[in-house]
C-alpha cells in the first residue's frame, strides 16, 4: 500500500513537471516575439500568462482572480 501511494505521488509529480515545462516553453516562445508579432496573432504581451495558465493554476500560485 505504501509503495503504491509513493508511486502515485511520483507519477503525479512527474506529470506536473511535464506540464509545467510545456507551459514555460510556450511562455518563453511568446515572450520572444515582438509586440508587432504578438499583435498580428491577436494577443497582447500582458495576456500571455492568462492564455497559458488556467484560472485554477493562477489561483493555486496566488494569482489574481
Amino acid at each position: 500500500m505504501k509503495k503504491l501511494l509513493k508511486e502515485n505521488i511520483i507519477v503525479r509529480y512527474w506529470k506536473y513537471m511535464k506540464t509545467w515545462r510545456k507551459h514555460r516553453d510556450t511562455i518563453k516562445q511568446l515572450n520572444s516575439l515582438s509586440d508587432k508579432d504578438l499583435w498580428d496573432i491577436g494577443i497582447s504581451r500582458w495576456q500571455i500568462d492568462e492564455l497559458i495558465f488556467k484560472e485554477e493554476d493562477r489561483m493555486k500560485r496566488g494569482g489574481r482572480e
